[in-house]
């Protein structure tokens, strides 16, 4: 054989494996794409736009297409045709699902532009869900080191839902926190120190994240348990799995598979079981939320821990399948930001946000730029969750209501300290006068500063006052700052609340601050005068505030458009805060004894404490579940005149909540 057709010869057999090796190869990268929803439409499916047709159909040029659709797009958007943009935008996204900023255009056009075009609070939630769902469940899965997707995400949940610009907001945050009370359950009472309460949030969410992915991972682990307990002991009989029976008795007797409806009927009963107010005032509305097959399986004892490590299961798989988070970064990021409240929408806002950080620190194409401005959605949704983290909220009753949090102060701090330690020249204090870092933590702290000393907390507002004194990042360009910080707590307090009253935030803080004052210190130790001059402050506060906010709604015109921060108005608003108080709901550290809260509720004019009183029962059925019937009666009698009060409410209905405001400011 010659030496040119040993070569021909070799060369075949490479070519010959080259092709082998290259089918297997195309075979498992196909796949793996797959999986990983990085592949482009080969084709069109029912029900698809033409464009996405034509662009299948172009090959090689679908790139080109692709530019026309999103030039054509844009120009609708700009022309107001939202709609007509949204289909073209969902085209692109089937056609290059590697586009991130198509993604970005078509969920902020559901979420802002649509959901504004819309005339009722529930038909704008269904397209900010949209635009939420649209970048959490497709275009992250399909990008997920994409830093910019994330930061999106992000700044809906913390601007859109819980901002306070849409008229609907109110609606949107209900929205989360009974999505997320169905996933996980109440979540503990935040009521020790800030480390504390971080470690009770994640014993809340283990079981969850420890729960197995599967239903026979879970009898397998059961009965493991179960084995482990009886530890070899040979008089302990093996029984069967419990869970195994739930399961095939959920299916057989309520006709429910395991699934998200499960944990939908398991927490409304459960909670509707609790419910005080319901088996006392509404028995049609508890009877609504009754299943007889549910109740039988609820009420078995044989069946408690099944229940349990089902309920976990499928929470799980929820978070997984549905939200695409990870149970395993929640507690992660709670142990590092904070006791995160995922009935909050700024606890999602920090997720992402974090979590786009994280992904996109590994890819190289990732610029400072997009971490940094990620990052401040970050420092932004933890100063949202001072304002407004602690959540209260009704599964039954669909009550939210939300006030400060002290723990995030720190957590604030630390993630200034770690965005400027990477934030470059920018943020670098030494080499800058100003920075916009030292600006928003100079706000940020005037702001606690306030809050814990009209609270009352004036070591911790001193404290705080120091901390901010001797910060080494604070700004050095204005003069003014400095003389400020050298007056006393006292005077420096006031000068800032001048500047931000028409904040929403900072009138919510002080009104909710006046009347605990008012509570606490006026009523609890018998000084009239303080709760007559705390109230007056209180009106004071949101008069001036609603003089620079008194516009109508769009959504619903008999609501003013920024007076939800404070409930619908302010009668609402003491009704709320005072029956927590006199729970024993610890407010920013605040906690009264069931004897004073007795003492104080009793020395309310009789107008205050019809206006509170189904609000306290119904606290102080959850707060103090200890107490008696006959207890609760002989600390908080029932105001004469009750019945009458309560029938005329529902009389009025629209109507009452203009006279229980009248009542109140007669106070």
């Amino acid at each position: 054989m010659s030496r040119d057709t040993t070569i021909q010869a070799i060369a075949a057999l490479v070519i010959a494996g080259c092709v082998v090796s290259a089918g297997w190869l195309v075979t498992a990268l196909t796949a793996e794409a797959g999986r990983a929803q990085l592949v482009y439409t080969d084709q069109a499916a029912e029900g698809d736009p033409p464009e996405v047709a034509v662009g299948v159909a172009m090959g090689a040029f679908r790139g080109l297409f692709v530019n026309y659709l999103w030039i054509r797009a844009n120009r609708l958007k700009e022309e107001g045709k939202f709609y007509e943009a949204m289909q073209l935008s969902s085209a692109i996204t089937k056609l290059q699902p590697r586009f991130p900023r198509v993604w970005v255009f078509h969920a902020w056009n559901m979420a802002y532009n649509i959901s504004v075009a819309t005339n009722t609070r529930e038909e704008r939630w269904q397209w900010v869900r949209a635009g939420v769902d649209l970048l959490r469940s497709k275009a992250i899965p399909r990008n997920p080191n994409d830093t910019m997707l994330h930061k999106e995400l992000a700044w809906i949940f913390n601007h859109k839902i819980q901002g306070f610009a849409d008229d609907a907001n109110h609606y949107y945050k209900k929205e989360v926190a009974k999505e997320w009370t169905i996933i996980l359950g109440p979540p503990p009472r935040m009521e020790g120190t800030r480390d504390s309460n971080i470690e009770a949030m994640i014993a809340f969410l283990r079981p969850i994240a420890d729960a197995p992915d599967t239903i026979e991972g879970l009898i397998a682990r059961e009965l493991a348990d179960r084995a482990a307990a009886r530890d070899g002991a040979p008089s302990a009989e093996a029984q069967p799995s419990r869970v195994k029976e739930l399961v095939e008795r959920l299916g057989k007797e309520a006709g429910l598979p395991v699934g998200p409806e499960v944990l939908r009927f398991f927490r409304y009963r459960l909670a509707s079981l609790e419910s005080w107010l319901l088996r006392e005032q509404d028995r049609d509305l508890e009877a609504s939320f009754r299943n007889e097959a549910i109740d039988a399986l609820m009420l078995d004892p044989n069946l408690t821990d099944a229940w349990s490590r089902l309920i976990a299961h499928i929470a799980r798989r929820v978070i997984i399948d549905d939200m695409h988070m990870e149970p395993e970064r929640m507690i992660r990021f709670t142990r590092k930001y904070g006791p995160l409240d995922w009935r909050h929408p700024s606890a999602h806002a920090i997720y992402w946000s974090a979590r786009g950080v994280e992904e996109g620190l590994e890819r190289d194409s990732t610029t400072e730029f997009d971490t940094l401005n990620t990052d401040r959605i970050t420092m932004h949704s933890i100063q949202e969750l001072f304002r407004f983290g602690t959540v209260q909220y009704d599964l039954v009753t669909d009550e939210y209501f939300a006030l400060n949090n002290f723990d995030w102060v720190d957590a604030y701090s630390d993630i200034v300290e770690e965005v400027m330690a990477r934030g470059g020249i920018a943020a670098d204090t030494k080499q800058r006068a100003y920075t916009l870092y030292g600006a928003g933590y100079e706000n940020f702290m005037r702001d606690v500063i306030r809050v814990a000393y009209n609270r009352g907390q004036v070591d911790r507002a001193e404290r705080y006052h120091q901390r901010l004194r001797t910060w080494e990042g604070l700004n050095i360009n204005d003069p003014a700052l400095a003389d400020d910080l050298k007056r006393p707590l006292s005077e420096f307090v006031m000068i800032g609340f001048k500047d931000r009253v028409a904040t929403p935030h900072v009138a919510n803080a002080e009104i909710e601050n006046a009347i605990i004052d008012a509570l606490l210190t006026g009523l609890a130790q018998g000084r009239p005068e303080v709760f007559a001059r705390q109230m007056a402050y209180a009106k004071m506060v949101r008069d001036a505030y609603m003089e620079t906010q008194n516009l109508r709604q769009l959504v619903d015109t008999e609501k003013e458009r920024m007076a939800s921060f404070v409930a619908e108005n302010l009668a609402d608003f003491f009704a709320q805060t005072a029956g927590r108080v006199l729970a024993g709901e610890g407010l920013g550290g605040l906690t009264v004894g069931i004897v004073q809260a007795g003492g104080i509720f009793r020395r309310m004019p009789v107008n205050l404490q019809r206006l509170v009183y189904d609000q306290l029962m119904s606290d102080i059925r959850r707060g103090r579940p200890w107490l008696t019937d006959a207890q609760a009666a002989g600390l908080f009698p029932e105001p004469p005149g009750m019945a009458e009060f309560r029938a005329e409410m529902s009389r009025l209905e629209g109507d009452a909540r203009i006279k229980r405001q009248i009542q109140f400011l007669q106070q």
